[in-house]
């Protein structure tokens, strides 16, 4: 479009410009200009806008020549960059802007560390509360004090613990869970050094035993026979000892335990775990001893060979253990089954001179008690018999632990006396070494016909070891004839396992035949089972009849591979009579003299 169309202003200064021109051009001819002047003037006009595409920098006047580039279209749209149709490209908005909707706001609590925290909401409303121990109680309600029920001054209302609980009531430096109550007086017998709170309803105080007691004890109780009674119903021990002096009259007049025999006997047992504990002691002539203990359940038998110090403990199995209580009660007389006190035996222990009587109070010449920390000590004396009797009685009613009959003037005695269970061990340790079952026979027999022998025996009804028959071996040995020894000193002629229970072999000189009876078919080497070896001359080939081995020691032995070494064990030769003799005199001692 032309410019001077659209700005009339432009129009006029246009033509006041050609005006100006005409003016100077016939100022110039008039005046003689040359045509160098006229073209000089003709220059100085032209374009003077520089906007112009045809601006001229020399020109001087404008010409009114000036031509100007055509605007550029402009781009019509949105030009808001919020809007959902903004239009980078735009340079003219076009009033076509659209905007999102705004929905309206969630009011919440937004804090998410709070209580009541509300995922959704958009805008905070300023209900945020606050809970920040987690145990569901606004912080603004919370009350503190003591929470725990235990504690002296526990709070049902107090929601927080402020670590205020008291547990120690009465202030005396002991918390209440550690105060143990007890007899605080030492007098008493159950003094208890150890508690703190002192509750003098459980103290209990020395029971003082008098004559009265004593004789109505000795009229209804007996003198011995009680001092074993509920013994088979807990863990219990009890000790016999019986000291008898030489006959010989120079025995008699010293005092030297030289002169001396001396039996003695611990039987204990834990009968909630069957366990039976057993240990004799023989001293003969004041120093030579003979000691073994044992102890038997159903893990196997613990042997101890000697003393406590210097004996050795070993470990015997018994596959097929039976429990027997050594103090059974006495029900129908059972106690008696074993003849009992007779009149040939009246007399044997110093314990009887003491029972024989009808009256035991009457016994003594007097009697003496005394009482020290509980324990009520009794000692009575017959001159007439030349002894002394002893008693120790605790609690009340009274209970007798322990009975002893002396000679006053010598070393003779016989006592009883109940022993504490806590100093005993009554656990089998199967770690120990092993020895071998100790094979109890009778019935021995040796038949010789000449052309043929036989040996042959059977268990007794002593033998408790019960082992598996593939675990013992029967053997032959032939010793030199003069050996002493023989067994296994001499040369292996045959074997058989006992579970074998048959077996042949010929040598160079017999025919030998080798059987075991399992008498009642258990497996086990049991009482009542039995041997027969029997050897008799070979028929084909025999030997000559001076065959030097003709005159060998034919020894039978039996060996146990379990232990790995011969049966019979590790025992004391000789201690298997001694146990014998032990066992009756505990029998004759407490068990068969317990009154019809």
């Amino acid at each position: 479009m032309d410019k001077e169309l659209i700005c009339p202003i432009c129009r006029l200064d246009f033509m006041k410009k050609q005006v100006l021109v005409s003016i100077m051009l016939i100022s110039c001819f008039m005046a003689g200009c040359t045509d160098a002047d006229l073209e000089d003037a003709e220059q100085a006009l032209g374009c003077t806008y520089s906007e112009a595409v045809n601006y001229n920098v020399t020109a001087a006047i404008d010409d009114g020549s000036c031509i100007y580039p055509e605007p550029p279209i402009p781009i019509l749209g949105c030009m808001y960059s919020q809007a959902l149709n903004y239009n980078p490209s735009a340079t003219e908005d076009d009033g076509s802007c659209r905007y999102p909707v705004v929905e309206e706001p969630v009011p919440g609590c937004t804090y998410s560390d709070a209580y009541n925290y509300e995922m959704n909401a958009t805008e905070d409303d300023g209900t945020c509360v606050y809970d920040i121990d987690g145990d569901g109680i606004i912080d603004d309600f919370e009350e503190l004090g003591c929470t725990d029920v235990n504690a002296n001054n526990y709070n049902s209302s107090s929601t927080d613990n402020d670590g205020s609980c008291d547990y120690d009531q009465d202030d005396d430096g002991v918390y209440d869970w550690a105060e143990s109550g007890g007899c605080v007086d030492t007098n008493a017998t159950n003094y208890d050094a150890g508690a703190t709170e002192s509750n003098q309803t459980m103290c209990e105080y020395p029971y003082m035993l008098t004559l009265a007691d004593l004789e109505s004890y000795l009229e209804n109780q007996g003198g011995l026979e009680s001092i074993v009674d509920g013994l088979g119903e807990v863990t219990s021990f009890i000790r016999l000892i019986e000291v008898t002096e030489s006959t010989e009259e120079e025995g008699m007049e010293s005092d030297s335990n030289a002169n001396t025999t001396a039996a003695e006997i611990i039987m204990g047992h834990d009968p909630i775990n069957e366990i039976v504990y057993q240990s004799m002691i023989m001293r003969i002539v004041g120093d030579i001893s003979i000691e073994q203990t044992t102890v038997q359940g159903p893990d196997g038998i613990n042997y101890r060979i000697g003393s406590p110090d210097s004996g050795s403990w070993y470990y015997a199995r018994d596959e097929v253990y039976q429990y027997q209580n050594p103090f059974p009660a006495d029900e129908d007389n059972e106690g008696d089954q074993g003849g009992g006190t007779s009149e040939d035996d009246e007399g044997e222990s110093l314990c009887d001179e003491f029972t024989e009587g009808s009256n035991s109070f009457n016994w003594a010449d007097n009697w003496t008690i005394t009482t020290d920390n509980g324990i009520n000590m009794v000692d009575g004396r017959n001159t007439t018999h030349g002894l002394d009797a002893k008693f120790e009685f605790i609690g009340n009613p009274p209970l007798l632990t322990h009975f002893e009959v002396s000679k006053f003037n010598g070393m003779a005695r016989c006592s009883i006396e109940i022993l504490d269970p806590s100093i005993f061990e009554m656990t089998i340790d199967t770690d120990l070494p092993r020895t071998s079952m100790s094979m109890k026979l009778e019935n021995e027999i040796e038949e010789d016909s000449g052309s043929s022998k036989t040996w042959s025996a059977e268990l007794s009804d002593e033998h408790f070891e019960e082992v598996s028959l593939n675990e013992i071996v029967m053997r032959v040995y032939a010793g030199e004839g003069d050996s002493e020894e023989g067994g296994s000193g001499g040369s292996l002629v045959t074997e058989m396992l006992l579970n074998e229970q048959t077996s042949t072999f010929t040598d160079q000189c017999y025919q030998w035949s080798l059987s075991w009876s399992d008498n009642d078919n258990d497996g086990y080497t049991s009482a009542g089972d039995s041997y027969t070896i029997s050897r008799t001359e070979k028929v084909i080939d025999p030997c000559d009849e001076d065959d030097e081995y003709r005159s060998k020691d034919f020894q039978i032995m039996f060996y146990d591979l379990w232990a790995d070494m011969p049966t019979g064990g590790v025992f004391t030769p000789g201690f298997g009579l001694v146990a014998a003799i032990s066992a009756i005199l505990f029998s004759s001692m407490f068990i068969d003299r317990r009154p019809e």
